[in-house]
């Protein structure tokens, strides 16, 4: 038998599958090596034997063929015994058998190099036109945004106006605008390009490599060197490149990244391979004779080769206030325009620099680069901890997810078995040996068999294989024949539904594989038999010697996984093309429960759709799954007003990774179903998704704390606007002077916000509690710079620049009184502990310095003359501290009163005062 040709493939051994229907198998030859030696005139057949056919490795079944082979060791004569030197009763030993005649080897010398070459001229190559954004295409969709069009083209409008008057304060304006501006640009743009090129460096190290036969003689290249009708040869561990046919030899083929089946399925000459599975055991021959975009993986991932973008629901919000805040300053700004059209004494220019300042200070430009530095330090922490993140709107998608859909394969699981129990016939115990040289002769054939060869292998007598059946799908069982000192001896080993039936002294396996198998392992028996067993013929009567319980490599991080999703109201629900009572039984292994239990994808198919919905929802774990059926559970939960994320790793993913609300892929999934996944978790670590959920809720509490400052700024901002044009003043401020401000009150506070840990409940409730903040801050703000622009520049008379540097102080001074409350001192208790203090007494000394530098900007002379500051005395202090300290408890009055004071305007009655009558 060929080192390569695997016996028995123990993941499709799992109770309750559904047997592939594949065509028998050959049997090997007694040496291994090759057929079975040519019967001699005096032997013959035993009763019940079969004629053998040749090695599964080798050349195919072909009518009235013949195989000439080695001379076998010598062998014990028809009708005797062999010895057993392992332990255990003599086993009656047969006769040689007849043998096939050979079947000629087909041609294997592939394509020539010049051949190969021609195709890959005329695009006959394995090559797919992958629709992955370029750093240029990244560059051009973070700049041209809606907003950043608006603002670049108000920013030429001010930049033209500079060099027809030849003065630099338009030039001045337009720079110190545009820095907030390029400064979002150039953030966002570095972290897409830099997640790409990360995810372009897994790309390029998991591009598979393929044994191509060309000459001749055997070569490593690229999948994409290879061309249409390239013959190419499987190992074990090689992925499947290019759709085809086996034409020379046998291997196992795992096709759970298309199929979603977790056992691997026998293929021989003649069966079809397609792109994206994956060689386990054995070796073969096949050609390629679909490849590049016409591939079955390819055809299946038409609509996935590119980088999915999901909104999440902070952004629809933002989007929506951003909005509303661009067609109230687009009508303001209109009619600032028109007025400047129909007054005498000011310029069109003029007009232009106040639009300018309008849009600058109305739209929260900051709040775009403060929500991606916020999304970008959750990223950064994530990719610490094993997790690439591509998109980061993801990071903060995750805190809304309710539902997470997983598979069991490579997320509950490590794709590894290991053996649990060995429950022996009693008086079978001295077996062992045999058993452990069993192992040891298939232990690099599959991964299966790696685990009974860890377990049992080291006990083995040093029995050599010279013969055996392969594991069959349809069959469940495989067979050697093992030779110790020239004696030999047969061993089967199968599923029990298909040995125990064959068995002798089997008496209590039954009971205890029923155990077993209710709680989610998995079982076969070892058995000895008479003689090698005939694929076509089936089992001949058997001895039973074992039962061996195996057991799934549970994940250890998926205990905690599980308890911080049920902490965080996640559900988890299984989605699996594995039977879905053995997934439940897997789960109750790790002491998890589940809100609901088990159902199939027949099941759910036969259901109506209104009940489908119902079921999706109920139930807890889906097995039997096909791919199409996964994206219809994520779409049936959405539509029941879940927020969605899935965890996949194949192509057979691909589509409900695209549907789900946030999309996680492994390491080592398909490449098409990490392209369209916000994350990418490195190693496969669960570890690393858990953290996304945690690390979503600094990031959502971090968004918050901005977008109320942001919302105030815009707010009092456009109260401010419009009421100094309804008492005729100057516009409060120049377009520099509203930046400087945004830059101390939130653009350098953005930063210290995205680097720290917001209170845990800073998050919830978006909307009322950015509203019930910003509201009645910017209320108390604007009426606070109304009443000294008014003051000064209307009442005083004092010269524009002055009025504007004491608006400018008193939005300042506010700005960041603003920023030490919501920062520092929300979240905090009475009574709090000194570490609980730690964060208000960093805040207070951060705003304290940065109250600081601004002060010292307006008393620098360059940087006053620059920004158009007024010299500020002692009499400009006395009139910006009452405003600043009215201000104060302005917000405090709205904020915790404003209930009765919207009662009070609108004169709600009292109980004795409500109206009465029939005419009401």
């Amino acid at each position: 038998m060929k080192k390569d040709d695997p016996l028995f493939d123990l993941a499709a051994l799992e109770e309750g599958q559904e047997p592939l229907q594949q065509a028998p198998l050959p049997r090997t030859g007694p040496t291994g090596e090759g057929p079975p030696p040519a019967a001699t005139p005096t032997d013959s057949a035993p009763t019940g034997s079969a004629p053998a056919v040749e090695d599964a490795a080798g050349p195919e079944e072909s009518d009235g063929a013949t195989v000439e082979a080695p001379s076998p060791p010598q062998r014990q004569r028809e009708g005797t015994a062999a010895p057993a030197p392992g332990g255990g009763e003599p086993v009656p030993r047969p006769g040689p058998r007849p043998a096939l005649e050979p079947e000629p080897a087909p041609s294997l010398t592939g394509l020539t190099v010049a051949e190969a070459a021609d195709r890959a001229a005329r695009g006959l190559r394995n090559v797919v036109a992958r629709h992955e954004r370029r750093d240029r295409e990244i560059i051009r969709d973070n700049a041209l945004t809606f907003f950043n069009v608006i603002l670049g083209s108000l920013i030429l409008v001010l930049l033209v106006l500079a060099f027809l008057d030849r003065g630099k304060g338009h030039a001045q304006d337009a720079g110190f605008v545009g820095i907030v501006v390029v400064a979002n640009v150039v953030l966002a743009t570095f972290l897409e390009i830099r997640a790409t090129r990360k995810l372009r460096e897994i790309v390029a190290l998991s591009a598979p490599q393929s044994t191509v036969i060309r000459d001749g003689e055997e070569r490593s290249v690229p999948a994409s060197d290879v061309v249409q009708g390239d013959l190419l040869r499987l190992h074990p561990g090689d992925q499947v490149v290019a759709d085809g046919h086996i034409v020379h030899e046998t291997a196992e083929i795992d096709e759970s990244l298309l199929t979603g089946e977790a056992e691997s399925v026998r293929k021989r000459r003649g069966d079809e391979v397609r792109s994206g599975s994956f060689c386990t055991a054995g070796s073969a021959y096949y050609t390629a004779e679909t490849v590049g975009a016409d591939s079955y993986v390819m055809r299946l991932t038409a609509d996935a080769r590119e980088l999915v973008r999901r909104q999440t629901p902070l952004q629809l919000r933002f989007r929506r206030v951003l909005r509303l805040l661009l067609m109230a300053t687009a009508v303001l700004g209109a009619l600032l325009l028109i007025r400047a059209s129909i007054s005498d004494n000011k310029e069109f220019t003029e007009a232009i620099k106040d639009t300018t300042a309008l849009i600058s200070a109305v739209v929260p430009e900051g709040l775009l680069l403060g929500l991606t530095v916020a999304f970008s330090v959750g990223a950064l922490r994530l990719s610490r901890r094993g997790a690439i993140v591509q998109d980061i709107a993801a990071v903060e998608a995750m805190n809304y997810v309710d539902v997470v859909c997983m598979d069991k394969t490579g997320t509950i699981t490590a794709n590894k078995l290991t053996l649990r129990d060995l429950h022996w016939v009693a008086g079978a115990e001295p077996m062992r040996p045999w058993l452990g040289a069993f192992a040891a002769a298939t232990a690099a054939e599959s991964g299966t068999a790696a685990a009974l060869a860890e377990a049992v292998a080291e006990s083995a007598n040093g029995a050599q294989p010279r013969g055996g059946v392969p594991f069959n799908s349809e069959r469940r069982w495989s067979a050697l024949e093992l030779e110790l000192a020239g004696r030999r001896r047969v061993f089967v080993l199968g599923a029990p539904e298909t040995v125990l039936p064959h068995s002798e002294g089997a008496e209590g396996l039954d009971e205890i594989y029923s155990r077993i198998a209710a709680g989610g392992l998995r079982g076969v028996i070892f058995a000895e038999a008479g003689v090698l067993p005939d694929p076509e013929a089936g089992l001949p009567p058997l001895k039973a010697l074992a039962l061996l319980t195996l057991a799934d490599v549970l994940r250890p991080e998926v205990t905690t996984a599980f308890a911080r999703m049920e902490e965080l109201e996640v559900e988890p629900k299984i989605i699996s093309g594995d039977n879905p009572e053995t997934v439940l039984a897997l789960i109750r292994q790790l002491g998890i429960k589940l809100k609901g239990g088990a159902i199939s994808g027949a099941e759910l198919d036969a259901l109506p759709e209104d009940e489908f919905g119902r079921a999706v929802d109920e139930y807890s774990v889906f097995g039997r799954i096909a791919p199409a059926q996964k994206g219809r559970i994520i779409t049936a939960l959405k539509e029941r007003k879940h927020f969605v994320a899935m965890v996949g790793d194949g192509a057979n993913d691909v589509r409900a990774l695209r549907i789900a609300d946030v999309a996680v892929a492994m390491e080592s999934g398909s490449q098409t179903a990490r392209a369209v996944s916000g994350i990418v978790l490195i190693d496969d670590s669960f570890t690393a998704f858990v953290e996304a959920t945690a690390e979503s809720q600094n990031v959502l509490g971090n968004s918050t704390q901005l977008s109320k400052l942001f919302i105030i700024k815009s707010f009092y901002a456009y109260l401010l606007i419009v009421a100094t044009q309804m008492l005729g003043l100057e516009f409060p401020f120049l377009p520099r002077q509203g930046s400087l401000t945004a830059l101390f009150t939130l653009g350098i506070p953005s930063i210290f916000i995205a680097a720290t840990t917001p209170p845990r409940q800073a998050g919830r409730d978006f909307t009322n509690s950015v509203l019930r903040f910003a509201l009645p801050a910017s209320l108390a703000l604007a009426a606070a710079a109304i009443s000294v622009h008014l003051l000064w520049g209307g009442f005083l008379n004092r010269p524009t620049d002055d009025s504007r540097t004491l608006v400018a102080l008193t939005v300042g001074i506010m700005g960041l009184y603003f920023m030490v409350q919501v920062v520092g001192f929300e979240g905090v208790r009475r009574g709090a502990s000194l570490s609980a203090l730690r964060r208000p007494l960093i805040t207070t000394i951060a705003g304290v310095v940065l109250l600081g530098l601004f002060i010292l900007t307006i008393y620098t002379p360059w940087l006053q003359s620059f920004f158009r500051f007024g010299t500020v005395g002692a009499s400009e202090w006395s009139v910006v501290i009452p405003a600043v300290l009215g201000a104060m408890v302005g917000q405090y009055v709205l904020s915790h009163y404003w209930r009765q004071i919207v009662a009070w305007i609108v004169k709600q009655p009292s109980v004795k005062d409500v109206d009465r009558g029939r005419a009401l």
